[in-house]
């Protein structure tokens, strides 16, 4: 989860233009649903995108192919779609924070909402959690929705936590979500991570993660090639900086790298790492269990 900054500069120029620009085969159906189209802008911005609150419309056959033609279309004023894709693949999923992202699609589904198919404010990247995404919009109980990445306030606040036990014969791995306290929408916050972030998922990526720090330490903190940590605390700080550097690069908490990196600082894993790391005569960067 992923908070995206709001950006609807130029959304409501751009469909005069395209209207106007006359090798685009649709133009001319724009140009008729200019005003609809500006005006379901309006009322999707004033709502902050709720498909509680954002009114439904009539399908309208022309409207739809029109916009449908122009999400997938190559002409330069959509271009920032592509870029958009481009930009963020490989990087933090805005809805569960896997790294990653390959896409981009719609908060309001594009088949329901075929208005908002180009409109800046309801694109966001997304991984192969889009899978279970799909059509949906809400839940079947009140106020249950997706988490909005341009209105709902903290989403990259930490969210997504891995506790680690019974570190040295067969490990397990909790994934647990906790709200953050900024995050007002309760169910919208349960029915989100419920539905979109795979436990499975997150708990195997910090499994992986911790398999490959045991195996060799210097594949997650690089520090940890050239010196072993003087103390706990010192190993601390090492983990400290990856965490700081995962959230700064990926600009949220909630990436899966600052998961697992947040995990390891939990103190009984902390506590287990040092042991294995200040065992007496242990070689620089030697593996913390038996290979």
């Amino acid at each position: 989860m992923k908070k995206i900054a709001l950006d609807y500069t130029g959304q409501f120029r751009l469909l005069k233009e395209i209207a106007n620009y006359r090798r685009f085969p649709h133009h001319a159906t724009i140009d008729a649903e200019t005003s609809f189209l500006v005006s379901a802008y309006k009322d999707y911005l004033r709502n902050k995108g709720d498909p509680w609150k954002v009114a439904g419309h009539v399908k309208n056959v022309a409207r739809s192919a029109a916009m449908e033609a122009l999400y997938s279309s190559k002409i330069k004023h959509v271009a920032y779609i592509r870029e958009m894709r481009d930009r963020n693949s490989g990087r933090c999923c805005s809805m569960c924070g896997s790294l990653s992202s390959t896409q981009v699609d719609h908060y309001l589904p594009q088949h329901h909402y075929p208005e908002f198919s180009i409109f800046k404010p309801n694109l966001f990247p997304i991984c192969g959690c889009n899978q279970s995404k799909l059509k949906k919009t809400i839940g079947s109980n009140a106020d249950e929705r997706f988490l909005h990445p341009a209105y709902d306030r903290k989403i990259s606040d930490r969210a997504i936590y891995v506790r680690i036990r019974s570190h040295g014969s067969t490990p397990s791995y909790e994934v647990i979500f906790k709200k953050p306290k900024r995050v007002r929408a309760n169910a919208a916050f349960d029915f989100h991570t419920n539905a979109l972030v795979s436990r499975e998922k997150v708990g195997q990526y910090v499994k992986d993660g911790f398999e490959k720090f045991c195996r060799r330490p210097s594949s997650v903190i690089t520090e940890l090639k050239y010196k072993n940590p003087e103390s706990k605390a010192a190993l601390a700080r090492m983990l400290r900086d990856e965490l700081e550097e995962s959230c700064r690069e990926h600009q949220s908490k909630n990436n899966w790298e600052s998961v697992f990196l947040h995990a390891l600082l939990e103190r009984r894993t902390l506590n287990w790492l040092w042991r294995k790391m200040s065992v007496p005569g242990r070689l620089l960067n030697a593996p913390l269990v038996s290979l």
